[in-house]
C-alpha cells in the first residue's frame, strides 16, 4: 500500500512539473525568420508566405523596417539557387527613404543566393526553411550579403489561379493592429488601377490607397515616391506618402475582375520616423470606369 501511494507522488509530481515547464505554451511552433545582414542581426517577429500553383513566396519585415523578400518559382519543397538567370531571387529592401532603392539578386551577375525550402506543413499551413544571399543595388554600387538565414513555421496562405471566388477583403497591420477596411473601392481606367481601403470610422480615421498599372501583372512589384506604385497612408487629418514597399500581385483577371495580392509600404510620419504598414492584403473585384 505504501508503495502505491509513493509511486502515485511521484507520478503526480512528474506530471505538475511538465505541466509548469509547458505553461508558457510551445515555443517552437511560433513564427520566426532571422539572418545576418552584413554582420549585422536582423529579425522578422511575424514573417508571412504564400503558396500558389506555380510559386512560393516568403517575407519579413522587422521592427525598423527592413523587408527580405524570397522568391521561388515553384511551390515545391526543395533547394533553389537565386540569381538573375533562374527566375528565383532574394531581395533586401532598406527602410531609409533616401536608400529605399532594393538590394537583389536580380541585379548583377555577382548577386547570387540560395533558398531552401525544406518543409511545407499542408495541416498547419506553415512552412520552413534556410536561405542565404549576396544582393546588390545599382544606385550606390553597393551590395549586402545576407548569411545564417533561417525561417520556421511561417503561416502561409495558399492562392489558387483556378479559384472564382473571392472575399472582398483588404486589410494590413501597423504599431501592432490589424486593421481590417469597412469600405473598399478599386476602380480601374485606361491609365491606372486605384485601391481605396477605409476602416471603420467608429474605430479610426485611417485609409490607404494604392495607384497602379491598370494591366499590371502577376509577382512582385515596387512602391517608390516615383512609382511605378505609389501609395498613401492617412491618418486623422494627416496623409503620408509611402517611401518604399512592394506589392504582390497574385491575380488580376480582366474576365472576372478579381484582383488579389499583398503589400507592405514604409512611410515617414511628422516626427520623421519610419511607420511600417505590413502584412497587407487584399481578394477584391474592381469595375471598370464606363460601368
Amino acid at each position: 500500500m505504501k508503495q502505491i501511494i509513493f509511486l502515485s507522488v511521484i507520478i503526480f509530481v512528474f506530471a505538475f512539473f511538465c505541466s509548469c515547464g509547458n505553461s508558457g505554451g510551445d515555443n517552437s511552433a511560433k513564427p520566426a525568420m532571422f539572418c545576418l545582414v552584413n554582420s549585422t542581426n536582423w529579425r522578422s517577429p511575424e514573417p508571412k508566405a504564400i503558396l500558389t500553383e506555380t510559386s512560393i513566396k516568403v517575407f519579413g519585415t522587422s521592427a525598423n523596417g527592413q523587408t527580405i523578400i524570397l522568391n521561388v518559382g515553384s511551390p515545391q519543397k526543395g533547394e533553389y539557387t537565386a540569381n538573375a538567370f533562374t527566375g528565383c531571387y532574394a531581395e533586401f529592401i532598406p527602410n531609409m527613404s533616401a536608400g529605399a532603392a532594393r538590394y537583389s539578386t536580380l541585379n548583377s551577375e555577382s548577386a547570387y543566393g540560395t533558398i531552401k525550402i525544406e518543409s511545407i506543413n499542408e495541416e498547419s499551413k506553415t512552412m520552413s526553411g534556410s536561405f542565404s544571399f549576396k544582393a546588390y543595388r545599382s544606385t550606390d554600387n553597393t551590395f549586402r550579403t545576407i548569411n545564417d538565414g533561417v525561417f520556421t513555421n511561417v503561416p502561409y496562405h495558399f492562392y489558387s489561379n483556378s479559384d472564382t471566388t473571392y472575399q472582398n477583403i483588404f486589410y494590413y497591420s501597423t504599431e501592432g493592429r490589424t486593421w481590417y477596411a469597412k469600405d473598399i473601392t478599386a476602380q480601374k481606367n485606361d491609365t491606372a488601377l486605384v485601391i481605396f481601403a477605409d476602416c471603420d470610422r467608429t474605430e479610426t480615421w485611417q485609409s490607404v490607397t494604392m495607384w497602379m498599372s491598370p494591366t499590371i501583372g502577376s509577382g512582385v512589384h515596387y512602391i517608390t515616391a516615383d512609382g511605378p506604385i505609389y501609395a498613401k497612408f492617412q491618418k486623422g487629418f494627416s496623409t503620408y506618402d509611402a517611401t518604399n514597399g512592394s506589392v504582390t500581385i497574385v491575380e488580376n483577371n480582366s474576365t472576372t475582375k478579381k484582383f488579389r495580392g499583398t503589400f507592405f509600404f514604409n512611410y515617414k510620419n511628422e516626427n520623421d520616423e519610419t511607420i511600417a504598414i505590413s502584412d497587407g492584403a487584399f481578394d477584391i473585384k474592381f469595375t471598370e470606369e464606363s460601368e
